[in-house]
């Protein structure tokens, strides 16, 4: 065999090697779907990180560090995303029915219409999140932290909000039937022309809250909620002066 052959067959078997190696990695990433360190940054931590419409469904994203991540229309439904930090991202139109994000950070996050149903949100920190149009539907925000939070228009029937802070928090034209407040603290929340059908806010603080002009509200349950002097009620519900904290 001459040196040129040599060299044109070395070159073949170089080629159909590389394309076997991609091949594998290729096989490798879509059958080992399981965690998204293998981002940009390897390590678990990737700012500004570009996820839009991706399918990240079931993936273990705990303990991660995605600020101002971009997850508009993606996909994290049943993800595992245990004190996940993903402050400040935009997941507008995302899925994230049956995640569990308990101890997660959202904080000024972008969530406008996306899909919460059955997630898991307990101690989540969401200060100023936008929750604007989201779906919420039996979703569990047990102890979490939503004080300045948007759900303007929001689907959030059966949701659990048991001792969670809404203060300041936006939820006008909410459909909030069913929703539990119990022990919840909604300083200054405006439930204008929210839908409070069967909602619980038993023992929660309405201190400075806006009920005015809601639907419903004569079959919710405030037993033990208290309120202040600048808590604006409708002309039939009377509630005890909140104490001081």
């Amino acid at each position: 065999m001459t040196g040129r052959m040599k060299t044109q067959f070395g070159m073949r078997s170089l080629a159909i090697l590389g394309s076997a190696l991609a091949a594998t990695q290729m096989s490798l990433a879509q059958e080992v779907p399981t965690r998204i360190s293998w981002a940009p940054s390897y390590s678990g931590s990737c700012i500004d990180c570009p996820l839009a419409g991706q399918n990240l469904s079931g993936w273990n994203l705990s303990e991660a560090n995605y600020p101002g991540a971009d997850l508009t229309a993606a996909n994290l439904r049943g993800v595992q995303g245990h004190n996940t930090n993903f402050n400040s991202a935009i997941a507008q139109g995302a899925d994230l029915r049956h995640a569990d994000f308990s101890g997660a950070s959202f904080e000024n996050a972008i969530l406008i219409g996306a899909n919460l149903q059955f997630g898991q949100f307990n101690s989540a920190q969401m200060t100023s999140t936008d929750l604007s149009g989201a779906s919420l539907e039996n979703g569990k925000f047990i102890g979490a932290i939503l004080t300045g939070a948007k759900l303007r228009a929001g689907q959030v029937f059966e949701a659990d909000f048991s001792a969670a802070n809404l203060t300041g928090a936006t939820l006008t034209a909410a459909d909030l039937t069913s929703v539990i407040f119990d022990n919840a603290v909604l300083v200054d929340a405006d439930f204008f022309e929210a839908t409070l059908t069967n909602t619980s806010f038993r023992n929660a603080r309405l201190a400075g809250a806006n009920l005015e002009g809601t639907i419903g509200i004569e079959s919710a349950d405030f037993e033990g909620a208290c309120a202040s002097p600048s808590t604006r009620l409708p002309i039939s519900l009377e509630l005890m002066d909140c104490a001081p904290f």
